[in-house]
């Protein structure tokens, strides 16, 4: 291993750390994100200009929501398999033979890679996913949900 390595390996570990919060992060936020977008979209009534647009936005709000979950769940076993080369680098044996330390080094930075990746469109959905945010639907063209329905 030469000298580089060695600052390399820190990188990619923080590089991971930072992944992995990343994800957690998302994982708390766009399903609870997702679910107030689909409450307030079910609560939309009427025929009117107004409450079809907000209708439309509520409906590709839910749609960017559900490419953010589906992007950071494609991410999770890459950053499984990440996980267990960093164990492998650390010294923890591994379940299919050991590989020499750049070449977990390699393969470690392609997973991280395509993580970033999917991470980072899942982010990017959940940005597009708060416009607008459900509090915003106009009373006026709301269903009173304390109303009895027959």
């Amino acid at each position: 291993m030469d000298s580089a390595a060695p600052l390399e390996q820190a990188q990619l570990l923080a590089e991971y750390a930072d992944l992995r919060q990343r994800a957690a992060a998302l994982e708390e936020q766009v399903p609870a994100w997702l679910q107030r977008v689909s409450d307030k979209l079910h609560r939309i009534s009427g025929e009117s200009e107004l409450a079809d647009h907000y209708r439309s936005l509520l409906v590709s709000a839910r749609g960017y929501a559900l490419v953010s979950i589906e992007n950071y769940h494609q991410a999770i076993p890459y950053l499984q398999t990440a996980g267990s080369l960093i164990g492998q680098l650390e010294g923890e044996p591994a379940a299919g033979g050991a590989q020499a330390p750049a070449e977990l080094l390699e393969r470690l930075d392609e997973l991280i890679d395509a993580a970033v990746r999917m991470i980072g469109d899942a982010e990017q959905c959940f940005v597009s996913a708060k416009d607008p945010d459900p509090e915003t639907v106009p009373q006026s063209i709301l269903d009173d949900p304390l109303r009895s329905s027959p």
